[in-house]
């Protein structure tokens, strides 16, 4: 039973990301997001666009692995905080599926909340993960808006 409510909560969680959409407000910009994710919990990003602050540091919040029965891959449910300084912040959640032959991943991503400069912020896109010695660059590409 608890398996159950813990893989239906999952998948809750990844049909909110796959509809979310921004509320009638300003249309998105694009905007594309780089980080070298090297696991110790913290890495710094990029970003360009204009949405967002151009640089920071991200830190995971939470971390779901499921679905290692395969044997050749496993869906992930990871909570992300962008940090921007002066108390400009936003979270990300991601619903990504991770290749065991590759290392890479590939799913989707959508901002659920924000502080400061980005109280209202908005959006949603793709995500594409490339293995890298210790780590993986995570590009986040998509649209966000300010509410």
């Amino acid at each position: 039973m608890r398996r159950f409510r813990f893989r239906m909560a999952l998948v809750c969680a990844i049909a909110a990301l796959m509809i979310a959409s921004p509320v009638a407000a300003s249309r998105p910009s694009a905007v594309t997001i780089s980080v070298h994710t090297d696991f110790d919990g913290s890495a710094p990003f990029d970003a360009s666009g204009g949405v967002i602050c151009a640089s920071g540091t991200v830190y995971d919040t939470f971390s779901v692995f499921v679905g290692w029965q395969s044997d050749w891959h496993a869906q992930i449910l990871v909570g992300k905080h962008f940090d921007c300084g002066a108390g400009d912040t936003f979270d990300i959640t991601l619903a990504v599926t991770l290749d065991f032959d590759e290392g890479n991943t590939f799913g989707t991503w959508a901002v659920t909340s924000g502080t400061g400069a980005y109280d209202g912020l908005h959006g949603s896109g793709p995500i594409t993960g490339t293995s890298e010695p210790g780590g993986i660059l995570d590009v986040y590409t998509g649209g966000m808006h300010l509410h």
